[in-house]
C-alpha cells in the first residue's frame, strides 16, 4: 500500500514507549510505525497472525505496509510535559526522514480522552547479551513482567508519566503499587474481572492458535482503560519474535509471565 502526501501526518501523542517513531495518520484511525529494514520479524508476525480468525482481539488490526512520502512535514504536539519531553527525546534519537516504510496499524486510542495506559513487559529472560543485565537486575527476572511505559490522564490532564528507566529500577512492590494506582477506578472490581477474563482469554488463543511462536521475546501486553465500558488488553512489539511453522510447543514463557500478572490481579 502507497500513501500519497497529502496525508496529514503527526508523531503520536499517546505513545508512551518503545524504540520505535509512531505516526498518526489524518483522523487518526491509523498509526504507522517505524521499523527497520533488516529486520522483518515484526511484518512477518503481523502477515502471519492475521490469518488467525480472531486475533484482534488480542492484537492491534494490521493492515498491511505503508509507504510513505520523503521528507513530509510532521506535526508534533507543543504541549510540555513529562510525557511529551520524553517522546520529544525519542523522535530525535529514533526519527529518520528518510525512512518511509512502515508498518500500518489501528490506532488503539483513537478519539480517547482520560486515558490510562499501561506497558508491560513479558519474560523472565532475554537471549539479547546487551539486554540480559536488565532483566536480572529488575522484576522481569522474578515475576516475569517489567513496567516500560505508563500513563494516566484525569479532566484531560497527564497526571502521571513513567518511562522504561524508572521501570527498571523499581521493586516487584512497587511494580504491585503501580498496578493498584492503574486500576484505581470507580468501577475498579468490574474491571479487574475484566482483565482477569481477558488474560485468560488470551493465554486460551495463545494454546490453540500459536504454538509456531517459539520465541516472544521482547513482546508486551498493553492494557488501556478509556472509559467504563472500555477496557482493552493487546499484545505488542514483535521484532524479536520468531515464527516456526513446525513447532507444535506452546511458549512457556509467555504464558508463565501472563499467569504471573492474573495472580497479581487477584491480589490488588
Amino acid at each position: 500500500m502507497s500513501l500519497q502526501q497529502q496525508l496529514q501526518q503527526a508523531f503520536f501523542e499517546q505513545q508512551i514507549s518503545g524504540h520505535s517513531i509512531f505516526i498518526k495518520l489524518n483522523d487518526g484511525e491509523f498509526v504507522a510505525k517505524s521499523y527497520s529494514i533488516e529486520n522483518n520479524n515484526e511484518q512477518n508476525f503481523y502477515e502471519w497472525i492475521q490469518q488467525i480468525d480472531g486475533y484482534q482481539e488480542y492484537f492491534s488490526k494490521y493492515n498491511g505496509v505503508v509507504i510513505l512520502e520523503k521528507n513530509q512535514q510532521v506535526s508534533n504536539q507543543q504541549t510540555i510535559n513529562q510525557q511529551q519531553e520524553w517522546l520529544n527525546s525519542l523522535i530525535s534519537k529514533r526519527y529518520n526522514p528518510n525512512n518511509t516504510k512502515y508498518l500500518l496499524l489501528e490506532n488503539l486510542t483513537q478519539n480517547s480522552q482520560n486515558l490510562r495506559i499501561l506497558d508491560l513487559k513479558l519474560g523472565y529472560t532475554v537471549h539479547k547479551q546487551s539486554h540480559i543485565q536488565r532483566y536480572q537486575d529488575s522484576t522481569s527476572s522474578k515475576i516475569g513482567l517489567r513496567i516500560c511505559g505508563m500513563k494516566i490522564q484525569e479532566d484531560n490532564e497527564l497526571v502521571i508519566f513513567k518511562d522504561k528507566h524508572w521501570g527498571r529500577t523499581i521493586s516487584v512492590e512497587e511494580l504491585i503499587e503501580s498496578l493498584q494506582i492503574f486500576f484505581s477506578l470507580k468501577n475498579r472490581n468490574k474491571i479487574l474481572k475484566e482483565a482477569i477474563d481477558k488474560i485468560e482469554s488470551l493465554k486460551q488463543f495463545i494454546t490453540n492458535h500459536c504454538k509456531q511462536v517459539i520465541s516472544w521475546q521482547g513482546t508486551s501486553l498493553l492494557l488501556i482503560y478509556r472509559h467504563e465500558n472500555d477496557f482493552k488488553i493487546k499484545l505488542i512489539d514483535f521484532s524479536n519474535t520468531i515464527v516456526d511453522p513446525q513447532s507444535s510447543e506452546i511458549n512457556a514463557e509467555i504464558m508463565k509471565a501472563l499467569n504471573s500478572l492474573q495472580d497479581i490481579i487477584k491480589q490488588i
